[in-house]
């Protein structure tokens, strides 16, 4: 086989040009819904603006980026640049915790191929790249080989060694199996999690006159209005981009619960794509700790997206509720490089001391156990 080619296409719109194909090709893969709702990962606000690059790695060298065959894809990989003062600044990372719509291949040629995007990155002048992917788990026949082989990433030497990498393997609760129905559901969660599911969704309805309305209709600003009443408050472009967000969606979700006087509780945005249900963010009001609010919406949504035919449910970003320990737990690779440079060494210090000590992809920058190998 020919050595595989990169092509790089830059900037929101053109990749957004093409979701049709990147979905396609994700079925392929047996990534299904990877690249479905492209919008909500390519808009989606950080601290620095960010430019999305789809890198599409090809056995043609001929390929038709406006239009490319996908028998000529072998993958794809979403990342971004992030700019600062309205200059690009060479650092890219990925913008998706899970992983799942990050690199888009059949699972056996996942690692060779993050390690030649890699590759195409530096030398187009790349400082500092953070990615996390699928590892080579579900899908893959044993002993298949891959474009360049599975075993470890292998991410090759120029001779000059003008960049360290290393890499982590981790888990992390994947999605929730949703069975066909919620007693049923319930039954295979922990059993303080499914009393807690339904303790406080019963005395939410005793105590507090608790309605749960799976499609809610609230203008702009009343959303940022409760936005503003929340525990964990978001700014107001995170609020904003969240409501805007969700007529992007090809199957949004938009529900939320009220107290007996009519006062919201909680809201709550996702989306639905094949069999599958997300939760992308939420909102409850603040004062009511004790009742749990955060709970009683779960328990609404788990019950109401089973009965429209869910059998998964993910959490975007997951969660820190004691549901997670039910969860199916799902391989993760991180992989780092760094150009060996002055503005690379700065960019890691500013990513070990600014970004927020939750983010994966900043950790293994701060882990000192981790081997660094010359590329």
């Amino acid at each position: 086989m020919h050595q595989p080619v990169v092509y790089i296409v830059k900037g929101r719109d053109e990749v957004l040009r093409l979701g049709e194909q990147l979905i396609a090709f994700s079925e392929r893969c047996g990534q299904s819904g990877a690249m479905q709702d492209l919008s909500f990962f390519v808009t989606k606000p950080g601290k620095l603006p960010r430019t999305p690059y789809l890198l599409l790695v090809s056995r043609s060298a001929d390929l038709n980026v406006a239009k490319p065959n996908l028998d000529e894809l072998l993958g794809v990989l979403l990342i971004f640049e992030f700019r600062a003062l309205g200059l690009a600044t060479g650092a890219f990372a990925t913008n998706d915790r899970s992983g799942r719509s990050t690199l888009i291949a059949r699972p056996e040629d996942r690692l060779s191929l993050a390690a030649l995007c890699s590759r195409t990155l530096l030398d187009r002048g790349a400082q500092m790249i953070l990615m996390s992917l699928r590892g080579p788990m579900e899908g893959a026949e044993p002993g298949e080989q891959g474009v360049v082989g599975n075993s470890t990433i292998p991410m090759g030497t120029t001779g000059e060694n003008v960049a360290l990498w290393t890499s982590r393997t981790r888990t992390i609760p994947g999605y929730l199996p949703l069975a066909k129905t919620f007693d049923a559901t319930l039954a295979k969660v922990g059993q303080r999690t499914r009393s807690n599911l339904r303790y406080y969704r019963r005395r939410a309805e005793l105590r507090l006159g608790c309605a749960f309305l799976p499609e809610i209709d609230v203008t702009r600003e009343d959303m940022l209005a409760f936005n503003r009443e929340c525990m964990y408050t978001v700014s107001e472009q995170i609020a904003g981009w969240r409501y805007d967000s969700l007529k992007a969606l090809s199957n949004p979700i938009f529900m939320g619960i009220k107290d007996g006087d009519g006062r919201w509780l909680s809201m709550l945005g996702g989306r639905r794509y094949n069999d599958r249900s997300e939760i992308l963010w939420q909102l409850n009001r603040d004062g009511y700790g004790a009742d749990s609010i955060g709970t009683v919406m779960r328990s609404y949504c788990i019950e109401h997206e089973i009965g429209l035919g869910s059998r998964r449910l993910y959490i975007e970003g997951g969660t820190p509720h004691p549901i997670r320990f039910s969860f199916v737990p799902e391989e993760l690779i991180d992989l780092a490089v760094m150009r060996k440079t002055v503005s690379a060494r700065v960019m890691q210090t500013i990513a070990r001391r600014y970004i927020s000590g939750d983010n994966e992809l900043s950790l293994i920058l701060r882990e000192n156990d981790l081997e660094w190998a010359g590329c």
